[in-house]
Order: structure tokens, then sequence, then C-alpha cells
């Protein structure tokens, strides 16, 4: 700790400081166009249910599902005050009737509403800068948490998330460069476990998930559909927070009986990775704590509890630390590094996204800048495992 945290507060400071530009008249014109499609949603709600009520209401929006409309109850949730329309329970309901994606959808939007763009105005300081504040002690893994607002937290694949961070932009004359760690935990998987054949793969830029979908269903490389390399990715990634099988359906599609197969078999060309998982477990439940390569430990008390629920939930998180912990632990030792590099060039670093910095600088430095950022990252750490980073530049953050 003393090694990667006490340099990084420095550099934190400077960030939350420094700030970032936000377009607050931009903001207020999508106010207005994301209001109009949270009415437009409303409305299709309440046509389907053929009245109209508070959607946001727990008890009147499960009085029209499963008292109204009757969809089914099997499965759900039920509390003192009626059946669940938490998200997890409105997901097993998917496909049964139309209404279901609007609700979603009507709670996506207005939560971004909520949370960012009728918020994200107010937060400005006089140079219409947003500061948010780091976090470095709240996430046990030894992530960086962003609250006030939380940067970290704005969608990245949905096109609302893209418009949000459209509002981030550069001074005029400069740009951001985005740098980001690719596939990070999983190449730091590789190394932890010592599984030569994927550490081959990543040096080599072979595709891991295409390689990962021949082995488990037995096709050549040629062979691998869109679907199967899809599957495979998600078991990938999904490995390491402890993925179930009835978490591979609920993100695939397939069936309990394809999901449970699909898991095994990983598993089977994947033997030094179960071996590692299962050894996190023990050491987890033996010596109480579980820790990333650099040393950092997470204490892992309720392994040893009574309950089902609450087991299964510690076990999950003790095989999460050494990946997502380790990869936390290389990004603050980067951002060091970063922080020097870029002191002698009139470049800033703005913000850091878990595997990915935001760096502003002159247009004209972009390429150095961002050739700059990939060299030390890349190089942060010496690992047999080859470290790959993208980097991408932009007028405004929803460019890059």
């Amino acid at each position: 700790a003393h090694d990667i945290e006490w340099p990084v507060i420095p550099v934190i400071a400077r960030m939350e400081n420094e700030g970032i530009l936000l377009d607050v008249p931009y903001l207020e014109r999508f106010a207005d166009q994301i209001g109009d499609m949270i009415s437009d949603v409303e409305q299709e709600i309440y046509g389907h249910a053929n009245e109209e009520f508070n959607i946001s209401s727990p008890g009147q929006l499960a009085e029209v599902l499963f008292t109204k409309l009757k969809l089914p109850t099997a499965g759900i949730k039920k509390g003192k005050t009626g059946y669940s329309t938490a998200a997890s329970e409105l997901d097993k309901l998917r496909g049964q009737h139309p209404i279901i994606d609007l609700i979603t959808q009507y709670r996506e939007v207005t939560k971004l509403k909520n949370t960012y763009v009728d918020t994200l105005p107010k937060m400005v300081d006089e140079q219409s800068r947003v500061h948010t504040t780091y976090n470095m002690t709240m996430a046990q893994t030894g992530r960086l948490s962003s609250q006030d607002p939380n940067l970290q937290n704005i969608p990245i694949r949905t096109e609302l998330g893209r418009h949000i961070r459209t509002a981030f932009k550069a001074a005029p004359g400069n740009v951001f460069v985005g740098a980001d760690y690719s596939q990070f935990e999983l190449r730091l998987a590789a190394y932890l476990c010592n599984d030569e054949k994927l550490i081959h793969q990543f040096n080599r830029d072979i595709d891991v998930h295409v390689m990962t979908a021949a082995e488990v269903y037995g096709y050549d490389p040629e062979e691998v559909s869109k679907n199967m390399r899809r599957d495979a990715k998600v078991v990938n990634f999904g490995v390491m927070y402890g993925l179930s099988a009835h978490g591979l359906v609920a993100a695939t599609g397939m069936s309990y009986g394809q999901a449970k197969e699909f898991i095994e078999k990983y598993f089977e060309v994947r033997p030094k990775l179960k071996a590692y998982i299962e050894g996190v477990k023990k050491q987890a439940k033996e010596d109480g704590f579980v820790e990333t390569m650099f040393g950092r430990r997470r204490p892992t008390p309720d392994v040893q509890s009574s309950n089902f629920m609450v087991r299964e939930g510690a076990y999950r998180a003790a095989v999460n630390m050494p990946f997502q912990g380790s990869a936390a632990d290389i990004m603050k030792l980067a951002m060091v590094k970063i922080d020097e590099q870029l002191r002698d060039t009139d470049a800033t670093m703005l913000l850091q996204i878990h595997d990915s910095v935001l760096v502003e600088c002159k247009e004209a430095d972009a390429e150095t800048i961002a050739k700059l950022l990939k060299d030390t990252m890349e190089s942060v750490v010496k690992l047999p495992v080859k470290l790959t980073v993208d980097t991408t530049y932009g007028k405004n953050w929803g460019d890059l």
C-alpha cells in the first residue's frame, strides 16, 4: 500500500482540482429532448395498461403487471406489499409482454435524467468545470470510486450515455485523449494462473474469445460464429466474477443445460484457471483473506457464514479480488508514471475510469500524448503476458 497508495494521492488531488469542462447549454437542450422521450415512453406504457398510473410506484406497477395484465408470477419474489418489480424480477418476465421492455427503458432514461442531465449543470464552478471526488478506500478491491458526481458510472454502450459524455468537452484548440487497458483483468488472470496457452494467445494478438469458443465447442477457429464468440466472451469475463450457469442464461439466452455444460467444458480447457480459483477460495476460507499480486489484502470473514447466499457472495468477491484488485493496483502505478511523464508537457490528466484514463492536451500534440500514454501504461509492470492499451482522441468525451 505504501508503494502504491501514497504516491497516487497528489495525482488524484491534481485531477480533482483540475476538473473537466461541461457544456451546460448542450445539456440543457438535451434535457428537453430526454423529457420528450420520457413522455413518449410513458404514453406507450399507459396504452398497454389502459390507464395512467405512477410508473415509479412499485405497488401501482405490480398491480398493473400482475393483476390487470395477469403476467405470470411464478418465480417472482414476493414481499409484504406484494410482488416485487425490481429489475431482477422484471428480467424474468422479458418477452412475456412489450410493457416490460418499456418499463426498463423508462427506468434507465429517468435515472440518467435525474442523475446527470438535471444535476450536472448545478455542479459546475465559475469556469463551468465539474470536479468529481475520488475515494481511494471505498472499494475493497482497491479500485477508485467517484462521487458528486460519479463520473465512472455513465453508461458506455448506450446512445444516451454517449450523449451525456458529449457534454464534457476539451477547451478550444484542445482534445481529449483516452487510453484504455484492453481485456485487462483477463490478461492478469492468464498471468496469475500461469496459463501458457492463454498468455501465448495474448502475446501473439490472437482473438482469445474466438479461441475459447473453438476449444469449448470443438471447432476450428475459422468455424466459430459471432454468437459462439459472444458466448465465450461472456464466460471469459464473467468467470472472474463467479459467473454461474444462471448468470450465463441471463446474459446469452442459452438454456440452463447448455450453460451448465459450457461452463464445465470451459474449465476443462482452462484447468489452470480452475485450480487457481479453487486455491483462492481455499485461501479465503483458511487464512480469512485473499490478496492481489502486490499484496493488497481483502478480509473474507463471510465465507464462514451459515447463510448460503452470504457465503456464495463472499466467495465470488474473494475470487474477483486478485483480478480486479491487481488491475486497480497497476492502474494506480500507471497514474503516478503518467503524471510524471506529463509534467514537461501542456497535457493534463483529468479522469480515471477504472481501466482507462482521460487526458486533455493541445490538438497538435494528440498523437504524441496518445503514444506516451500507451507506452507508459503498457510498460508500468513487466509481466510474461503483454498488456495492451488502446488510445483514441476527440473534441469531447462522447467522441472517444
